[in-house]
């Protein structure tokens, strides 16, 4: 067992300037969404512990009212008049306005309301001193305390989104890790990529400054300028950004190799850099020089989303850690399935991941790697192993909670997120379905699996690994859902699921015996949650329901909960009474050989899958926010205004914005897209008769298929920076038919292609498939 010490650790410069930074934002987020949660709850508690806390938690707070209770109103009603009269006599209107006579009722009425309110003041002050105690006075002080960090953080989401932008652009400059079509491996490579991220980083940087100039005269003339400050943080941040290009330009790495090719230099720019560049030529030749930072703030409006986006990447980085992705490998292995149908099963359980990460990259960044040595394993040719790399994180931006979903409903009220993600499963089905008949056709070996009866018990076995990390993960799911009164859902998730990857880490790298802790908390809320139930059946039988909330409601919530509490004892009494049946201490999860950049350590890990976090936020982000830009050139370029607002027919209008939305996929980040599509795309299928709910889920599957598809294929370079750039290149092939020699690029595509199709035009040939497919959900006013 190796001895822990308590030293601190040597760093490098980055991770003191660019891990730990990222680190501290990232908690102050979760923090600031899991706060709100927290306050709400602090403020039922002490309403449920104190009779009228809210009045109570004013104590020591309002001042003794100063009124007089007991004013003499006759006196008062007499010194009123005697003042209006002589007002009156010395205004020659007086009398020709009615000004002459004076409503002594009136007084009095006013007079006693206001002695009224003075009592009642009094009176609550009095209660407020005479009920409060130092318990009463504690409780408000942490609440309160509470209540002004979150409220005044949530006032710098801006400046949050902003810092955590630009640190992170500048570590993954260092990092040369920002997304180009190729990375730079010589010396051309890496004179053109730089250059080119160089002139990109100081056009951002004279935009900014425009931008300051711009708002400043608007100040000048009286305009109101919100969030000011930030133009100073961006000059920083874009000055600090350009110089960390031209250091990097300057500073050759080691090992670069010698020549290279001008054409092939010119695709290692990144593409967020072609991005700005065209932008900014386009934003430039109108004089309009601040463009591309205006666009840029456009982000800022989302900035909620953008936070979650990194507190995504973070879950991905952190699940990359831990060893859940080996166990259910592991728990595979067993079924001895032939290679294309192991991709089926691989990209049936990546796409549950892959809604839970956020988006289609982040997956593919933290499990890519492991999907493809497993399916090289198992026998998969490389150019399959690659397609299924890619498309791992592909099918599941359709299911709940992804985030991506998330923001299309944030965007458009004419659609929810219920109904998005009610046809999505549906739409996954169907794209599954297609893998599994495509792969079946282009398979090179017989399909084979092993017998039930041999895989089942051996598959069983080795999920028994898997217990543990269901004790620790229900137990948040049981601590956010009973004590905060948060279930897991596509708007708690990026503050949920961090804590979770943090305590599979905890129990993962720090000591097994922290599962106890997990378990000696999870048996009683799980008893105190069956004694709930009890009670929720018991008013469900005297029919006594709250308001509210109707029987069925009730009973589907009391159904759930209950399944929830015996899927937590299932993974306690597995987990215990295989411990017990052992009588072995060992650990229970198989031992892997270790990887490059995985820590056994719980500081290691917190910091290797931060540093990596730092370096995909800043590449991600980066293309995001001039993905935005980008969608500001095509908005301003009045192309769209040259589109028909009606097509002559529905089938034309849905061939238009497959073609279109595909093309926008293939070159615009789905994020930023979302923007460019609700503004432009949205009114004009609902124009022609295309249902929101339908417009959606064609923009979705387009998006995913662009993001699959050349000149750019995201997640094909993704999966490259993932697996290796040598590994890619060995897996060319020079002889074999057409399909064979780019099965990596065409299977995905042949895929996606065709239930983009079906999903787009079959609805149109039956008002009963397009009514099932795309269900509205009705909600009670």
């Amino acid at each position: 067992m190796t001895e822990r010490t308590l030293g601190m650790p040597r760093r490098t410069p980055t991770e003191w300037f660019s891990t730990l930074p990222t680190l501290l934002l990232l908690l102050i987020v979760v923090f600031l969404s899991s706060g709100q949660i927290i306050h709400s709850q602090l403020l039922k508690i002490g309403e449920a512990t104190w009779q009228e806390y809210f009045m109570l938690r004013s104590a020591g707070v309002m001042p003794e009212p100063t009124c007089n209770p007991d004013p003499n109103i006759d006196q008062r009603v007499r010194e009123i008049v005697k003042q209006r009269q002589a007002e009156a006599a010395g205004d020659p209107l007086a009398g020709i306005l009615g000004g002459a006579s004076v409503d002594e009722s009136a007084i009095r009425g006013s007079l006693e309301a206001t002695r009224d309110n003075c009592r009642a003041k009094l009176e609550r002050y009095q209660t407020v001193q005479e009920k409060v105690t130092p318990a009463v006075i504690a409780f408000r002080n942490v609440e309160g305390g509470v209540a002004l960090v979150v409220s005044t953080l949530g006032e710098y989401k801006r400046l949050l989104l902003c810092l955590l932008l630009l640190i992170c652009a500048t570590t993954t400059t260092f990092q040369r890790h920002h997304i180009a079509l190729r990375p730079a491996r010589t010396d051309r490579d890496h004179l053109v990529s730089l250059s080119g991220q160089l002139a990109a980083n100081a056009l951002l940087l004279v935009s900014a400054i425009a931008y300051r100039i711009q708002d400043s005269e608007s100040m000048a003339a009286g305009v109101t300028v919100d969030n000011f400050y930030l133009h100073n943080i961006w000059i920083a941040g874009f000055g600090t950004l350009t110089l960390a290009s031209l250091y990097r330009l300057l500073r050759r790495p080691r090992d670069l190799e010698p020549g290279g090719s001008w054409a092939k230099a010119f695709l290692t720019i990144p593409l967020y850099s072609y991005m700005c560049l065209s932008a900014s030529a386009q934003f430039f030749s109108q004089g309009y020089f601040h463009g591309t930072s205006v666009y840029l703030n456009m982000m800022m409006e989302l900035s909620s989303v953008f936070l979650n986006l990194a507190l995504y990447i973070w879950i991905g980085m952190m699940l990359k850690q831990t060893r859940l992705t080996h166990i259910f490998f592991d728990a595979l292995r067993p079924w001895r399935m032939s290679p294309e149908l192991m991709c089926v099963v691989v990209l049936a359980i990546a796409a549950v991941l892959t809604a839970y990460t956020g988006a289609s990259g982040i997956f593919v960044i933290a499990a890519g790697a492991t999907i493809y040595t497993e399916l090289r394993r198992v026998g998969a040719r490389k150019q399959l192993a690659l397609a299924a790399t890619a498309m791992s994180g592909s099918m599941g931006v359709v299911l709940r909670p992804c985030l991506l979903v998330v923001i299309i409903a944030a965007l458009n009220k004419s659609v929810t997120t219920s109904e998005l993600f009610a046809s999505g499963a549906k739409v996954f089905a169907l794209s599954l379905f297609i893998f599994f008949i495509y792969s079946q056709f282009a398979r090179t070996t017989p399909a084979r699996i092993a017998p039930f009866s041999q895989a089942l018990p051996a598959s069983l076995k080795r999920m028994i690994p898997l217990t543990p990390y269901g004790v620790v993960v229900g137990a948040v799911a049981v601590f956010f859902s009973d004590v905060l009164g948060r279930q897991l859902d596509e708007f708690s998730a990026p503050i949920i699921l961090p804590v979770m990857l943090l305590a599979i880490l905890v129990y993962e790298k720090f000591s097994r015996h922290t599962l106890h802790l997990f378990s000696a908390f999870l048996v009683p809320m799980l008893v105190l949650s069956f004694m709930g139930i009890a009670e929720g059946y018991q008013v469900l039988v005297s029919g006594e329901i709250p308001g509210g909330t109707s029987a069925a409601e009730l009973e589907a919530a009391l159904w759930s909960e209950t399944w929830r509490n015996l899927l937590m004892i299932l993974f306690l009494g597995v987990h215990y009474g295989a411990a017990l049946l052992s009588r072995n201490n060992s650990d229970p999860v198989a031992d892997y050989p270790p990887e490059e950049g995985v820590s056994e350590k719980l500081e290691g890990s917190l910091r290797f899958a931060t540093g990596e976090t730092a370096g995909h936020i800043g590449a991600m982000l980066m293309l995001i926010a001039l993905s935005v830009g980008t969608a500001g050139i095509i908005e301003r370029s009045g192309m769209l205004e040259l589109l028909p607002d009606a097509f002559a027919s529905i089938w034309i209008a849905g061939l238009f914005l497959v073609v279109a939305l595909v093309l926008v996929g293939m070159f615009i980040d789905p994020l930023g897209a979302v923007i460019l599509v609700n503004a432009t795309f949205a009114p004009l299928a609902a124009a022609n008769g295309i249902a929101p709910l339908h417009f959606w889920m064609i923009a979705l599957v387009a998006f995913e298929l662009g993001y699959l598809t050349p000149p750019v294929a995201l997640n094909h370079l993704l999966s490259r920076q993932v697996v290796g750039d040598d590994e890619v290149e060995s897996a060319r092939l020079s002889t074999g038919t057409f399909f064979r020699r780019y099965e990596k690029f065409l299977l995905p595509i042949a895929v996606m292609l065709t239930a983009l199709l079906i999903v787009a035009f079959l609805p149109l040939l039956s008002d009963g498939l397009h009514d099932w497919l795309f269900q509205k959900i009705q909600t009670a006013a």
